[in-house]
């Protein structure tokens, strides 16, 4: 479920995801990077949540590690065992389903958890179980990387007042958008769902302490190769890099 949009650099491609869940990219930005690198290192299977075409389990898989790729739809599973070389196959294992309702995993399976652009497509309450989820997947020092779309986004700008509104009522999930094509007429938004959840570092940083995680980073930023109908101020994005200190 990774969206991002192709400029006309061969370096951004990118192509609309089979269930019409934005784009999903086909270079890594610094997450998913760091995930790989993560990987690399891992004792444990590795898991990757909304995986679309896999472009990160990919990589996660040249580096050696037993990968664990989670997607809604098959189709996009189907398109990573077949990208797979013969070697590396044997350390794949492909799971279809919705984030965090239709998993289920041992506790203290993974050394490695990402999520790229998965948590916008879920409601707050959906983020909190979910966040719980992880943290009971997680091995003991097991870390979660995510990145998310943030409000700052060009094509969305339209949704910013409302808010920076919700914000100074206090409202617990100020990001979430019902109507997504009532703030935007660009045309990606046809690529979209109509309700979306825009997130800030407050909210995620929340959710995973309320899992029993330590927040090692939430910030904004603008990633490497951000797209140009994205591009507004360099807050277009939000990470969230979480641990499960060890028992």
């Amino acid at each position: 479920m990774n969206s991002e949009h192709s400029n006309n650099s061969a370096k951004n491609e990118s192509v609309v995801t089979l269930n019409k869940l934005g784009r999903t990219t086909t270079v890594l930005n610094e997450i998913n990077q760091r995930f790989v690198e993560e990987a690399r290192h891992a004792n444990r299977p590795v898991l990757d949540l909304g995986c679309a075409m896999g472009v990160a389990t990919l990589a996660a898989l040249e580096v050696g590690a037993t990968v664990y790729a989670n997607d809604v739809d098959e189709n996009h599973l189907k398109a990573i065992q077949e990208s797979v070389s013969l070697s590396a196959k044997k350390r794949l294992h492909t799971i279809s389903g919705w984030f965090p309702e239709d998993l289920d995993f041992e506790a203290n399976s993974f050394d490695v958890i990402h999520a790229s652009n998965l948590l916008n497509f879920l409601s707050g309450p959906e983020i909190d179980r979910g966040l719980q989820r992880i943290y009971e997947w997680l091995s003991p020092n097991g870390i979660f990387l995510s990145i998310s779309g943030s409000p700052y986004a060009a094509n969305i700008k339209g949704f910013i007042p409302e808010y920076e509104k919700a914000v100074a009522l206090g409202e617990t999930w100020p990001g979430e958008c019902d109507n997504l094509k009532q703030y935007s007429s660009d045309p990606t938004i046809s690529e979209l769902p109509d309700r979306l959840h825009l997130l800030d570092p407050y909210v995620l940083s929340r959710s995973a302490k309320l899992a029993g995680m330590h927040v090692e980073e939430s910030y904004l930023f603008n990633r490497r190769d951000t797209p140009k109908y994205i591009a507004l101020d360099g807050r277009e994005n939000v990470v969230l890099i979480a641990r499960k200190i060890g028992e």
